[in-house]
C-alpha cells in the first residue's frame, strides 16, 4: 500500500480547484490521537493498539498488537499513519482488544456539525458489536458486480488504478479483482436471479403479456428484447426482460416468431401468455399470426385470442413526429443556430433578456438548445424561442452579425408545426408520467390524436396539409386493428365505461359509432364468459340463492295474497341473476377527470367481483408500447453501448437481463440492494463460462 501511494504522488486526491480532499472526507479530532506538549510523545492512545519495537540502526518500528504488521515509528513520522491502519484493523476482522481502548480510539468528536467525525458508528455499523463483525469479501464483490451492471461499467474499471486505490484504502485486505473474476461473479449472479424471476412468473396470479422489440449494436448486429408484463399478488405491474438474443441474418417474420416461441417454452408460460405487442413493423401481421397459430392450437388462449395481438403506438406517435419536424427541418437549423449565437456570449446572452423584458416578454423560461435524439428537446426548444420571438426580431434588426434571422413565414411555419404537435406531446407525456402505464389510458390518448390529423385534414390548407394526410392514413390503420382492444379496457376504468367510449366513437363516426359501440360491449362479454367457465365459482355475482319457501298460513280463510312470496321470489331472482359486468356497469361513473389507480380500484372490487376482477387484470396488463416510458420521446432505434457491443451475445444478454431484473426489484421493495438465495459455486452458468 506504501509503495502504491507513492506511486500516485501527493497530488492524487486533489480536485479541480486544487484543494486536497480527503478520502473519507471525516474530520479526526487530533487530541484523540495525538498527545499533547505536555505529555510524553508515546502517550498518544494509538499505543494502546501499537508496541514499539527496539530501534535498529536509529530506525524506529512499532508493531500492531492485533494483525502484528510493522510500521515505522520515527517522532517526526507523527502517529496519523498508525490511527488509519488501526481503523482498517478493526473492520478486517474479530479481533479481541480493550473495550476501554477501543472506545479511546473511536470517541466521537463534533466539531462541526455538517461534517462527518469518525465514530464507532461510522467505520462499523452501530448496531453491530464490534466482536461480532466480520468483513464479508463475497458480499463485496457482489456490490461491485451489481455497481458495474446496473451502471453498465465496462468489466475494466476493477483493474483500473483509481479503483483499485479506492478498495485498498477501504480494505486494504481485500483481494484484487480481474475482469475474468467479474465475469464469473455476474454469470454466478445471472443464474440465481434467472430462477428467482422464473418462481416469480410460475407464482403470478393472472397471465401474462409479452413485448418484443428489436436492438442493434454498433456493428449492426439485431437482438431481439423479449419482455413480460404482469401484475403481481399486490396488484403492482411489474416488467421482466426474459430473452436478448442476436438474432442472425435473415430478419424474417418466422425468425422473430421463433424467438419468442422459444422464450415462452424455455420459461414455461405458453400457457399464461394473454398477449404480444410488436413493433408496429410490417412483419408484425405474420408474426403475431404465426404464434396465435401454435397457441391456439394448444387452446391456450381465451377468447380465441381476441387480445392476443397489439402494436406499439410510441412507434406510430414519433413516425408523425419525424414527419412533422421534416417539413421544417431547415427552419429548426437556422433557429438551433441563433440560439447557439444567443448563448456563445455571456454578454450577448445578458442583452438579449434585457431586450425581451424591454418587449414585456415571460422571461421565465430560457433559451435552450435540444438533443436531436429526443424529440421533446426540440419542441421544447421550439416552444421558448416562439416565446422570445419578438427579440429574435428585434435582435436581428440591431446586430448585424446575427445572420440567422427567420422571417415571418418561417415562424408561421413554426407556430403551426408547434400547435400540431403539441396534442402528440401531451400525449407522449401522459405514457412518461406513468412509468408502468396501464392500458386503459391508452384509448381516450390515442383518440385526442385521431381527432387532432382529423381537425388538421378538414382545416383550412396549408404546408402541412399532405403530410397529415398521409400521417392520418397510417394512424387510421393502426386505430382501425386495435380501437376494439383499447375500448374495452377503457370500459374497465371507473371514470369511463360504455358511455365515454359511445362519446368518442360518436366524435369520430357520427351516425356509425353504434357499431363500434356494440363491437366492444359484446367481445368484453364474450371474454368475460369466458372467464366464467374457466372459473371454479358460479357465474352470478354472489350465489345468492333464493330458497323459495312455503309459508303455512294458520288461518283458515284465504285472503287472496297467498301467492306474494313466489312473485317476490321470481322478481329477486332476476335482478340477483345479473353477471358481475352487468352490476359493474350499471354502477355510476366515476368523474371523468378524477385521479384514480385503476389497479387499486380493481383490488378493492375482487372480492365483489372476483371473476371480473381478474378479467380486468389481465386487460389492463396489455402493453400498448414496447419502448419503456423512459424512452417515450427517443427518436430512432434502441442501441447497445459501444463497450456491450463487443462482448459475446450471452454476456450481453446478462448483462441487460440483470440490469432490468435489479432495477425493477428496488422499485417494488423501494430498496437499494436486491435479496439473493444463497447458491453454491457450482451452480454456475451450464452453457460454460466460455461462452461469456
Amino acid at each position: 500500500m506504501d509503495n502504491f501511494d507513492q506511486k500516485l504522488g501527493p497530488d492524487f486526491l486533489k480536485n479541480l480547484s486544487g484543494e486536497t480532499i480527503s478520502p473519507l472526507s471525516v474530520v479526526i479530532h487530533e487530541d484523540i490521537y495525538e498527545s499533547s506538549s505536555k505529555r510524553p510523545k508515546t502517550t498518544s492512545k494509538v499505543w494502546d493498539v501499537f508496541e514499539k519495537l527496539p530501534a535498529q540502526q536509529g530506525d524506529s518500528k512499532a508493531i500492531c498488537k492485533l494483525c502484528r504488521r510493522i510500521y515505522t515509528a520515527k517522532t517526526t513520522s507523527g502517529t496519523s499513519h498508525l490511527r488509519r491502519h488501526i481503523e482498517a484493523c478493526l473492520k478486517r476482522g474479530n479481533h479481541d482488544l480493550d473495550q476501554r481502548s477501543t472506545e479511546a480510539c473511536f470517541k466521537p468528536v463534533n466539531r462541526d456539525a455538517n461534517r462527518h467525525t469518525v465514530s464507532h458508528g461510522t467505520l462499523i455499523d452501530a448496531t453491530t458489536p464490534l466482536k461480532s463483525y466480520k468483513l464479508d469479501v463475497d458480499e463485496i464483490r457482489r456490490a461491485i458486480a451489481m455497481m458495474i451492471i446496473v451502471d453498465a461499467q465496462p468489466f475494466r474499471v476493477v483493474e483500473d488504478t483509481g479503483f483499485r486505490h479506492v478498495l485498498n484504502v477501504a480494505c486494504p485486505e481485500f483481494p484484487l479483482l480481474s475482469r475474468k473474476a467479474i465475469k464469473r461473479d455476474i454469470i454466478s449472479i445471472y443464474v440465481r436471479e434467472r430462477e428467482n424471476i422464473r418462481e416469480l412468473l410460475g407464482a403470478c396470479p393472472g397471465r401474462i403479456c409479452l413485448t418484443s422489440s428489436t436492438w442493434k449494436s454498433n456493428c449492426d448486429d439485431h437482438y431481439n428484447c423479449v419482455t413480460a408484463h404482469f401484475i403481481d399478488h399486490e396488484w403492482r405491474l411489474q416488467k421482466r426482460i426474459l430473452r436478448f438474443k442476436l438474432i442472425p441474418p435473415p430478419y424474417d417474420s418466422l425468425s422473430i416468431a421463433d424467438e419468442i416461441g422459444l422464450c415462452m417454452v424455455q420459461w414455461n408460460i405458453e400457457h399464461k401468455v394473454f398477449s404480444v405487442t410488436l413493433e408496429n413493423l410490417l412483419s408484425d401481421d405474420c408474426v403475431a399470426d404465426i404464434l396465435k397459430t401454435r397457441l391456439d392450437a394448444k387452446k391456450y388462449l381465451p377468447f380465441k385470442g381476441v387480445f392476443f395481438n397489439m402494436s406499439c403506438s410510441t412507434r406510430i406517435l414519433n413516425l408523425i413526429v419525424q414527419a412533422g419536424f421534416n417539413l421544417i427541418i431547415d427552419i429548426i437549423g437556422k433557429l438551433r443556430l441563433g440560439i447557439k449565437y444567443v448563448q456563445q456570449s455571456p454578454h450577448r446572452k445578458k442583452n438579449f433578456y434585457i431586450i425581451a423584458k424591454t418587449l414585456n416578454l415571460d422571461t421565465q423560461k430560457k433559451l435552450c438548445l435540444d438533443s436531436p435524439s429526443r424529440w421533446n428537446s426540440t419542441y421544447n426548444m421550439i416552444e421558448v424561442a416562439l416565446c422570445y420571438k419578438n427579440a429574435f426580431l428585434y435582435l436581428a434588426e440591431q446586430d448585424k452579425n446575427f445572420i440567422h434571422k427567420l422571417s415571418e413565414d418561417e415562424w408561421e411555419k413554426v407556430s403551426v408545426s408547434y400547435k400540431f404537435l403539441k396534442v402528440i406531446f401531451e400525449v407522449a407525456c401522459i405514457f412518461f408520467r406513468n412509468r408502468q402505464p396501464t392500458s386503459n389510458l391508452y384509448f381516450k390518448a390515442l383518440w385526442k390524436v385521431h381527432s387532432r390529423l382529423s381537425d388538421m385534414v378538414r382545416g383550412p390548407e396549408n404546408f402541412m396539409t399532405r403530410m397529415v394526410k398521409e400521417m392520418q392514413s397510417k394512424f387510421n390503420q393502426y386505430w382501425s386493428e386495435y380501437n376494439l382492444i383499447l375500448s374495452c379496457a377503457a370500459i374497465l376504468d371507473p371514470r369511463y365505461k360504455i358511455k365515454f367510449v359511445e362519446y368518442c366513437y360518436t366524435k369520430l363516426y357520427g351516425s356509425g359509432a353504434q357499431q363500434y359501440v356494440s363491437a366492444s360491449v359484446n367481445t368484453l362479454y364474450g371474454l368475460f364468459h369466458d372467464y366464467m367457465q374457466n372459473s371454479a365459482c358460479p357465474s352470478h355475482t354472489a350465489t345468492l340463492s333464493v330458497l323459495t319457501t312455503k309459508i303455512s298460513n294458520d288461518k283458515d280463510d284465504n285472503d287472496g295474497f297467498e301467492d306474494y312470496e313466489t312473485f317476490q321470489s321470481a322478481r329477486f331472482q332476476t335482478q340477483v341473476e345479473k353477471s358481475q359486468l352487468d352490476l359493474y356497469l350499471d354502477e355510476p361513473s366515476h368523474d371523468l377527470n378524477s385521479e384514480i389507480d385503476v389497479l387499486e380500484y380493481w383490488t378493492l372490487c375482487s372480492l365483489r367481483y372476483p371473476e371480473l376482477s381478474r378479467m380486468a387484470r389481465d386487460v389492463l396488463t396489455i402493453p400498448v408500447s414496447t419502448i419503456a416510458s423512459d424512452n417515450a420521446f427517443d427518436i430512432g432505434p434502441q442501441v447497445i453501448s459501444t463497450d456491450r457491443s463487443s462482448l459475446k451475445s450471452k454476456m450481453i444478454q446478462a448483462l441487460v437481463c440483470l440490469q432490468d431484473w435489479m432495477l425493477a426489484s428496488d422499485k417494488t421493495r423501494g430498496s437499494g440492494s436486491m435479496e439473493s438465495r444463497t447458491e453454491d459455486d457450482s451452480s454456475s452458468s451450464s452453457d460454460g463460462d466460455d461462452d461469456y
